[in-house]
């Protein structure tokens, strides 16, 4: 996301799923971190991809277990009345939100609305370094894309405010001068920056968050921001491959939890849908480079959205798509008719109660800090 810039202060066929889904968004003692080989998802040389286990959950849960909502302004009995009826298993804090300024602020939020989830709350912000960092004085930001040990120390600090998610690293290679993520990417040459992403997993990670990929299938090589209007990514399928996926490459064999994918037209991959709309631009990214873990939107309340398609609309076509989160990041209102509309193609038949249950088991998969 290119505007988080640091600022002041039933169905009985169904099998159960892993009980880590089925608990509240506490974690729990002796849990293995996320950096470890017993919770990291196979590499595509491990293993072929199996389907995720299904999770028994009703239709109005299972919506809400898709989506990642924000909101503005701090902690309110409404705010928590509709987070207790929509069970949102996502949470996003960003400084444009404006959600708190202390920690103890941030920390009491995450902490009342995962006091009435039924399930596991991810917590997410971004974390970049530089410019993008949560709004706190005493929360460390390392001075621009962070790398191995300042990841860490950053995830760290997220860690003992309740957060489980960030959302990094930044994956982009700046091709271009002008590029929009120029101080948030890690540089120019693909193979630098997949060294430096690799890094800066292992960092996420070994603060104990789980990481979150982005912006696929990559979005250094234009000057303009999806925050506004919809960017044209310029190259053929053999380009993204050499210039653009690197760095990808690189975060899911070092078991990035998430990818999370940007508002941006590739010509080569989806003449017609956005990359974040587009079940082409995902089944790359599962296929191609064998992702197995949970695939999130950028948030569906940006220009590049918002010009041509309704943000509810956008989160029934993302997940139609392959995704498995849809982002709201801003407006509860918005988030309430989003849960409308997949719950309305649910019933219609137009999103496959299937294909949700594939997202929620996905993201039921992902570890436990």
């Amino acid at each position: 996301m290119s505007w988080r810039r640091r600022v002041g202060p039933a169905c009985p066929l169904l099998l159960l799923a892993a009980l880590t889904f089925a608990c509240s968004g506490a974690g729990e003692t002796g849990a293995p971190a996320p950096g470890s080989a017993a919770t990291r998802p196979p590499t595509p040389t491990q293993t072929a991809e199996q389907p995720p286990t299904t999770v028994a959950l009703t239709l109005d849960d299972a919506v809400g277990a898709v989506m990642m909502v924000g909101f503005e302004g701090e902690l309110s009995p409404a705010v928590v009345e509709q987070w207790t009826r929509r069970q949102y298993a996502g949470l996003l804090i960003i400084n444009r939100n404006r959600n708190g300024s202390t920690r103890a602020q941030i920390s009491r939020l995450i902490a009342q609305l995962r006091s009435v989830s039924r399930r596991r709350l991810l917590a997410a912000t971004d974390q970049e370094g530089g410019a993008i960092c949560i709004a706190l004085a005493d929360v460390h930001c390392a001075g621009g894309p962070a790398g191995r040990d300042e990841s860490a120390r950053m995830a760290a600090a997220l860690r003992a405010l309740g957060f489980d998610v960030d959302l990094g690293p930044v994956a982009d290679v700046c091709s271009i001068g002008r590029s929009i993520m120029a101080g948030r990417c890690y540089g120019q040459v693909p193979a630098q920056v997949a060294g430096s992403v690799a890094e800066a997993v292992e960092g996420i990670h070994a603060g104990h968050l789980l990481a979150a990929a982005k912006h696929f299938p990559g979005h250094g090589s234009t000057p303009v921001s999806s925050e506004e209007q919809l960017p044209t990514i310029a190259g053929s399928l053999a380009t993204l491959r050499e210039r653009d996926w690197p760095p990808f490459r690189a975060a899911i064999d070092h078991g990035t939890d998430l990818i999370l994918v940007g508002h941006l037209t590739v010509p080569a991959i989806d003449e017609s849908h956005p990359a974040s709309l587009s079940a082409r631009t995902i089944a790359l990214l599962r296929g191609e480079l064998g992702f197995r873990g949970a695939v999130i939107s950028d948030d569906l309340e940006m220009g590049a959205i918002t010009a041509t398609t309704a943000t509810p609309e956008a989160a029934v076509q993302f997940l139609a798509a392959g995704g498995d989160m849809v982002m709201v990041a801003h407006h509860l209102a918005v988030a309430d008719a989003t849960f409308e509309a997949i719950r309305a193609a649910v019933v219609s038949g137009r999103l496959p109660r299937s294909r949700l249950d594939e997202a929620v088991a996905r993201l039921a998969a992902l570890p436990r800090p």
